[in-house]
């Protein structure tokens, strides 16, 4: 076992970066392991970072180094998945103290096993500050949001009067999300008004206490995204990753106050440095991918494994990249 601060050190060293990246990165799935696990008696499903197994009421999540952004693939961040495991069994197991989640245990560095759940298909994000593309859209003088509306005079990077849900459809790996408000879920079935009432709530229940342990941290949670899903007893549980950087924003405290009265941007802890060289390219999920340097990926794991090492008090060891997938039972 080696701490995964010093295997990025490593890569660091290489001077072949690409060659690097790919020595120290787990790919997910290859195609004859799907077809070994579906001979097993495992369903298999593809996310856009995420491989799941599904069989007898469990599903085991795999957690591989491929980077999204703008619903495209990016390319490979070394050791991202185990940080994002890391984080994720944090959080799931905070939560489940105060709501049902859908996690039993954790198996295998990179892999979770859940209780399996009928997912609903919709994500459900939560926003506390205007950020991202609701404040692209809000600068080009769009004020409606989801069906919710926002007054006149908002700022960038400012909070909001109070936070909101804007929820967007749940497409397919690499497609794009819709933007949909309640009441257009309810009309298209994805989920019951009453349904919706009890994910609205718990959603805003989970981001009040991310914010505050966040706060904690010296850290902003700014937005986030939930997904839920109706297990076999019909209990609604909270699915999937929940307040890791790769699904939420986080910003640094001390720094906000400083940066805003300057005119610049709050210091972050998530992928948006990644999000900010591709849309410098010109890029916004549109056309060819451009390549990603190195030192940006660097940067966006470093500070994914800053926010783990922080959370769980303790150093992240790592037997390395995968080079294949376990088979547990």
């Amino acid at each position: 076992m080696k701490a995964v601060r010093d295997l990025l050190k490593e890569i660091a060293r290489e001077s072949d970066a690409d060659r690097a990246v790919d020595k120290h990165s787990y790919k997910g799935f290859t195609e004859l392991e799907k077809k070994a696990f579906e001979a097993k008696g495992y369903t298999v499903y593809a996310g856009k970072v995420r491989e799941l197994l599904v069989k007898d009421q469990n599903i085991f999540i795999y957690h591989s180094d491929r980077l999204s952004a703008f619903d495209r693939y990016i390319g490979m961040v070394p050791y991202k998945g185990l940080i994002l495991a890391e984080i994720s069994e944090y959080w799931l197991s905070l939560a489940a103290r105060e709501l049902p989640t859908h996690l039993i245990d954790r198996p295998q560095e990179r892999v979770l096993r859940c209780k399996a759940c009928t997912p609903f298909k919709v994500e459900v994000v939560v926003r506390g500050y205007m950020a991202g593309s609701m404040a692209r859209a809000y600068q080009k003088g769009v004020r409606e949001f989801c069906g919710v509306k926002l007054p006149e005079g908002l700022e960038a990077y400012r909070p909001l009067p109070h936070p909101i849900l804007t929820p967007t459809t749940k497409a397919a790996a690499y497609e794009h999300d819709e933007d949909v408000s309640p009441a257009e879920l309810i009309q298209r079935g994805v989920c019951t008004a009453a349904e919706w009432a009890e994910m609205n709530q718990k959603a805003l229940q989970l981001f009040a206490l991310g914010q505050k342990v966040y706060a904690e941290k010296g850290w902003i949670l700014v937005d986030t995204k939930y997904e839920f899903g109706r297990d076999e007893a019909g209990t609604i549980r909270v699915i999937d990753e929940i307040h890791t950087p790769d699904s939420s924003r986080l910003w640094i405290r001390d720094t906000y106050e400083k940066n805003m009265q300057k005119g610049n941007a709050p210091e972050m802890l998530d992928k948006e440095v990644v999000r900010r060289y591709l849309l410098d390219q010109g890029f916004s999920g549109q056309g060819t991918v451009p390549h990603v340097p190195l030192d940006k990926l660097m940067t966006l794991v470093e500070n994914y494994l800053k926010v783990a090492e922080t959370l769980t008090g303790r150093t992240l060891m790592s037997v390395g990249p995968l080079a294949e997938a376990p088979v547990l039972s």
